[in-house]
């Protein structure tokens, strides 16, 4: 009866993996089509402000930042933000003034805090620099196209658009905790937006890009009105889909450069995902489970006793999984070295599984260094300190 029913499950998860592919294909060819579009003249594309929020240095970091100087958009400003003096980003953004002269790069150095999240603080002091009606919000560790702008800008003036976003890929990095976390976002996070794509109407937003007009921004009540929010991006994405207006997902593909140096680091980002998508999204963080293909193909093999159809089944459960990742993130996302990965993908699955449970287990999440309980509406609060042990009691 056990194994029948897990058999069950095999064939649920691998349904969804197939229906992912026929997404990924829709999406493949209506990214063609419009990624084919003419680019808008000099004259008609509105200025940007972009806004990078920083915390710390890695190696990277300089060519993270330089890509943004590189891109080709007429009437561009790119402002940079740190909480800390002390920041070693600074020398970097200080470097990049004096590499790109003709860019206009600003800098803000401002501890101060309007809520619990610090990088949307930094936001927020951020924004007063700002000189542009259109804003671009993205994270200090993607790259993008040389035309990410001119792709993305446009999407603006789309009926009721309020907000664009886009896609992005994980870059490998030089660690194994970088190559399972890029494996993560390349296999899992890809074909779950492109599926979410034709199934509902997209209402939240992903942090690698925000594009989003001043005046719609300032409606939304602002940096203010997620200063609390641990997903920032998702709330942002969502109070712009209750006031009526259209979340669009531009055809673009942006790329995180990841920089973890241990699966520590790994299991704690995951868990904080995997947490804030359980309280942002119940129904959906809870049925996600049964797209699981190696978990339910993994329990009926060993259901079965380790039996020839246990095998059989298994691994053709398990060979479509691989197949669709490698196909949707080499086709779709642009990894092509992702053949050369796959081998890692089931015991990356059977780990994201184990998050998908511990995920229920707590609220706390640690992000920056410090602990934060999570509360039922998304908001975040420093988590109390633990008690320490009592004194032992002295003899008079």
């Amino acid at each position: 009866m056990l194994s029948q029913i897990l058999l069950l499950f095999v064939a649920i998860a691998t349904g969804y993996q197939l229906f992912s592919l026929v997404c990924a294909w829709l999406f493949a060819r209506w990214q063609r089509r419009e990624l084919a579009r003419p680019h808008r003249t000099d004259e008609v594309l509105p200025g940007v402000t972009m806004l990078k929020p920083l915390c710390g240095a890695v190696p990277d970091t300089y060519d993270n930042l330089a890509s943004t100087c590189r891109l080709d958009y007429p009437k561009l400003q790119i402002v940079f933000g740190v909480a800390d003096a002390d920041d070693p980003a600074i020398a970097i953004v200080k470097r990049l003034q004096r590499d790109f002269p003709d860019v206009d790069v600003e800098l803000v150095i401002s501890p101060e805090r309007i809520g619990s999240n610090a990088k949307v603080s930094n936001l927020h002091n951020m924004l007063q620099r700002a000189k542009h009606d259109v804003l671009v919000i993205a994270d200090g560790d993607i790259r993008a196209p040389h035309d990410y702008l001119r792709t993305i800008v446009p999407y603006l003036d789309e009926p009721q658009a309020g907000l664009v976003t886009c896609m992005y890929r994980g870059s490998a990095g030089r660690t194994l905790a970088n190559r399972i976390e890029a494996l993560f976002i390349n296999t899992d996070f890809g074909p779950m937006v492109t599926v979410a794509r034709q199934v509902e109407r997209m209402t939240y937003a992903f942090g690698a890009t925000i594009c989003i007009r001043r005046s719609i921004f300032e409606e939304l009540g602002g940096f203010r009105a997620i200063a609390d929010h641990l997903a920032d991006d998702y709330q942002l994405g969502n109070m712009a889909v209750q006031r009526g207006y259209q979340l669009v997902l531009a055809p673009v593909i942006a790329e995180t450069v990841l920089d973890l140096d241990s699966l520590s680091e790994v299991f704690q980002h995951q868990l904080r995902w995997a947490r804030t998508y359980r309280i942002c999204r119940p129904g959906g963080y809870l049925a996600s489970i049964v797209t699981h293909s190696t978990l339910w193909a993994t329990l009926y093999l060993l259901a079965t006793g380790l039996s020839a159809g246990g095998f059989a089944v298994s691994g053709a459960a398990v060979g479509v999984r691989l197949l669709a990742a490698g196909l949707i993130a080499h086709f779709v996302l642009g990894v092509r070295h992702i053949w050369r990965e796959l081998w890692m993908v089931p015991a990356k699955d059977l780990f994201i599984s184990s998050i998908w449970v511990a995920a229920f287990l707590g609220r706390t999440v640690r992000w920056g260094g410090a602990d934060f309980v999570v509360a039922q509406d998304g908001r975040m609060m420093p988590a109390p300190e633990p008690q320490g042990a009592p004194e032992p009691l002295q003899n008079s």
